[in-house]
């Protein structure tokens, strides 16, 4: 079984590959995302909420700043390029049980160019 370690570096390079099914892959059927505002809940509003993010920006590349780890909870902090936006602030916690992604926060500023 991976390490939440693991699944989170798995799950970036799902991103950075721009694979909606390896992502969707990395999450329980009731796996809940946290955004400033928003919530989404289950494994199919997950897929489409990445779906969404991909369709915004085809291109983007997530780089990891730091990655810190305690009984499967990741803090992830990041940076996203891409040709419409950027972000330095990119902050996330992610929950890991048994090899998948229970539950996450997400939160950054995209600074449009």
């Amino acid at each position: 079984m991976r390490s939440a370690t693991e699944v989170v570096t798995d799950h970036l390079k799902a991103l950075n590959a721009h694979d909606l099914d390896a992502i969707a892959a990395d999450y329980t059927d009731d796996a809940v995302l946290i955004f400033p505002g928003g919530v989404v809940s289950g494994l199919p509003a997950v897929r489409a909420a990445f779906g969404q993010g991909i369709e915004r920006m085809p291109d983007a590349v997530y780089t990891t700043k730091s990655m810190t780890e305690a009984n499967g909870v990741v803090l992830l902090e990041w940076t996203l390029e891409a040709a419409a936006a950027t972000a330095d602030d990119g902050i996330d916690t992610i929950v890991v049980r048994d090899g998948m992604i229970v539950g996450q926060t997400a939160r950054f500023t995209p600074k449009p160019r």
